[in-house]
């Protein structure tokens, strides 16, 4: 993990990219993973972080639950 100057030189803490199996979903480890990443960019000084979550996703629902900000949504389309 890494914390680095954004464009305006706030402290950004840089996207993680976990992952929990299916088998072990439900148990409390991403929410372990996130909250000790969390802690881990707080303690380096990090001002923020921004996440990027398919919606309705695990990832999103962990954002939700956490009572996260949302900034808006994108939308892709393949040509």
């Amino acid at each position: 993990m890494e914390v680095r100057p954004d464009a305006i030189g706030r402290p950004q803490l840089l996207p993680q990219y976990f992952a929990v199996l299916p088998e072990t979903r439900g148990q409390g480890l991403g929410r372990a993973l996130w909250r000790a990443a969390m802690h881990w960019g707080q303690s380096h000084g990090a001002f923020y972080q921004l996440l990027q979550t398919e919606v309705g996703g695990p990832s999103d629902n962990l954002c939700q639950a956490e009572e996260l900000t949302s900034l808006g949504f994108t939308h892709t389309t393949r040509a």
